[in-house]
């Protein structure tokens, strides 16, 4: 048991049988990982049964329990810090007798070799089924989560640089290798999305309801940022065959004219013919097309080069214009995850007004009551 990883990093309020605090004890084993939620008392109880089994002293320090003020930020801060030490100590011991032992075994839902006992992990073996990722970590445990979530989102950051670059990309093999990492990416992306949904409906028992819809809320952005890449990959990939297709049938037809010939040029500026099927196909009435200074010395094989630079420029402005929506949208879900920080911090400062004046109540009676 010397490979088992304990740690805790959070704790919550739950409301049954009465409000308490649980701590979420992350317990990571070689091959899985779990989280077990357990109250201030089940660690006094458990030190008193390490007592009675080992039959020593306990060597370890446990904090010890206010009589007041045991509810406010700080107070739970120091103790979260002094409960995860005192795992530590224990896991790390010298002295095996404390780790091996079965109250330890029991309170943290692990057998004699290691394995996990269904009635002490959060997750039973029916529904972590679905909560393993390939490598086999648990997406129901808190941490694992949010890892997941910034894979997902790194994910997804490379699917708009690969996307950015078969734009960008002139040779058609590397275009067709951005967009085959970019449709990569996406694809893996979802399926994190899928499993990151599933384990935020296994969090609901193991995190307050102010961390549940902050995290509802970045699984929602990061979900709306896919459908958006993929949208964006079928509209380049439409607009790649169109433009390959027009450029082509361009070549076709200036390869079976005389090249440098006045009838050419006749024909792409001055042929009403060309104009009118034009018109016909743009559904536009467009005028007479005249010469300009940068046309007027350019074949008909540079007339198709120059459409082609001023469509790439085009695309490149639209690149440069999405990035600085992409960052204006990034420091919109910024604001909003501050806002929420805010927010459950007052809600926060709410109830502890709330238990100080309960408290100040109690005390202003009992004052009464000895005057």
């Amino acid at each position: 048991m010397t490979d088992v990883g304990l740690s805790i990093r959070s704790y919550s309020t739950s409301p049954l049988p009465k409000p308490h605090t649980v701590y979420h004890i992350q317990v990571r084993l070689p091959m899985r990982s779990y989280t077990v939620l357990k109250r201030f008392s089940d660690f006094v109880r458990l030190g008193e049964n390490l007592e009675a089994a080992v039959k020593d002293d306990l060597p370890f320090k446990l904090p010890t329990k206010k009589l007041f003020n045991n509810t406010s930020t700080e107070v739970l801060e120091l103790r979260l810090r002094e409960l995860d030490k005192f795992l530590k100590e224990v896991q790390s011991s010298s002295d095996a007798r404390w780790r091996l032992s079965d109250p330890w075994r029991d309170f943290l839902g692990l057998t004699t070799k290691g394995g996990i006992r269904s009635s002490s992990v959060l997750a039973g073996s029916a529904t972590e089924a679905g909560l393993m990722m390939p490598s086999g970590k648990n997406v129901g445990d808190p941490v694992v989560w949010l890892e997941t979530l910034h894979d997902t989102k790194t994910l997804l950051h490379e699917a708009r640089k690969y996307l950015s670059d078969r734009e960008t990309t002139t040779s058609g093999a590397d275009s067709r290798t951005a967009a085959a990492e970019a449709k990569k990416c996406l694809v893996q992306s979802g399926t994190k999305i899928v499993m990151l949904d599933r384990g935020l409906k296994q969090l609901a028992s193991m995190v307050g309801q102010g961390e549940l819809r902050r995290r509802t809320d970045m699984l929602s952005l990061v979900r709306k940022e896919r459908d958006g890449l993929e949208s964006l990959a079928a509209t380049i990939s439409r607009n790649t065959n169109a433009a390959t297709t027009t450029v082509s049938s361009a070549a076709s037809m200036l390869d079976a004219s005389t090249p440098e010939s006045d009838v050419d040029r006749q024909a792409l500026f001055g042929n009403k013919s060309v104009l009118a099927s034009v018109s016909s196909s743009a559904r536009r009435v467009l005028g007479p097309l005249a010469e300009t200074a940068e046309t007027r010395q350019l074949d008909n094989r540079g007339l198709i080069q120059l459409q082609n630079d001023k469509m790439n420029e085009q695309d490149q402005t639209l690149i440069e214009f999405s990035k600085i929506l992409a960052r204006q949208r990034q420091l919109g879900v910024d604001i909003n995850d501050e806002l929420e920080l805010q927010s459950e911090m007052i809600t926060m400062l709410d109830e502890d007004v709330d238990n100080s004046k309960s408290k100040l109540k109690r005390a202003d009676r009992q004052l009464r009551k000895v005057q």
